[in-house]
């Protein structure tokens, strides 16, 4: 599968060092709150976000697209959740983690979407890049978790992660995502993200619960690829906590993939 300009783009700044990616969720910002969010963003120096949520609206996912795309320049991610055949992209500006949910029980997290929404994704100028989003134990039960009914990865079994990992790989996925839901108390666990790292050729995101520049810390020293920062860029000092863990990805070193 060729790789598209997005994930050029991503694998361009990890050579540098990992990579920060912030994430808005439509249905949480209005368009006065949306633009003060990029506005913040773009003033930081970052090229590349997430649009996207657990329940979502097209309309404001489009809204929000166009603006993000249009107006900032951002080169911009979301989600393969629900029924995203509709949304229309910007080529090279615009890439979809096709995403398959290997814990989830929900078949549409795990086959039924990837076929339902793959005959509109190129069509409607999407580059994709295939994911797997797997959700580990955070003593926390998030939207996305129950709506996918996974079965999470306990934190005391990082070889599990790795066997879904490895299994993913062999697959011809590129990217995997370590997901705890939104709004998660606890921030990924590390010795499954040292795991991911030292075995396998994935590129390894952390979400979920990563809200102190400590807590990123921790994770980068994993070796950690990138990670996303969404419900802590909620908050008005966003700015500020966003320029800190920038700062700090900066002393951490590069990684090549192509």
């Amino acid at each position: 599968m060729k790789i598209g300009m997005v994930e050029k783009t991503i694998y361009r700044l990890r050579k540098q060092h990992p990579l920060v990616i912030p994430q808005i969720d439509p249905d949480k910002n209005s368009l006065e709150k949306a633009n003060s969010w990029f506005r913040d963003v773009r003033d930081v120096g970052l090229e590349v976000i997430v649009i996207g949520g657990s329940i979502i609206n097209i309309q404001e996912i489009q809204r929000l697209l166009d603006i993000a795309v249009n107006d900032f320049d951002f080169q911009v991610l979301t989600y393969l959740s629900g029924n995203v055949a509709s949304l229309n992209g910007t080529s090279n500006k615009t890439a979809m983690y096709w995403m398959q949910v290997p814990n989830a029980l929900n078949t549409f997290y795990s086959w039924d979407g990837l076929i339902s929404n793959s005959l509109y994704v190129e069509k409607n100028r999407w580059e994709v890049i295939p994911t797997a989003y797997v959700f580990d134990d955070r003593e926390y039960k998030g939207t996305s978790s129950w709506i996918t009914r996974s079965n999470l990865i306990p934190e005391s079994k990082p070889e599990l992660s790795l066997a879904v990992a490895k299994a993913a790989e062999f697959l011809g996925i590129r990217f995997y995502i370590m997901a705890g839901g939104s709004g998660s108390p606890k921030p990924p666990p590390i010795s499954h993200i040292s795991t991911l790292v030292k075995n396998s050729d994935l590129f390894v995101i952390p979400t979920s619960g990563i809200n102190e520049v400590i807590q990123a810390s921790k994770v980068f020293e994993a070796g950690a690829d990138a990670i996303h920062i969404g419900n802590r860029l909620e908050r008005k000092d966003r700015k500020e906590i966003l320029k800190d863990m920038v700062k700090l990805s900066e002393r951490f070193q590069g990684r090549s993939f192509i």
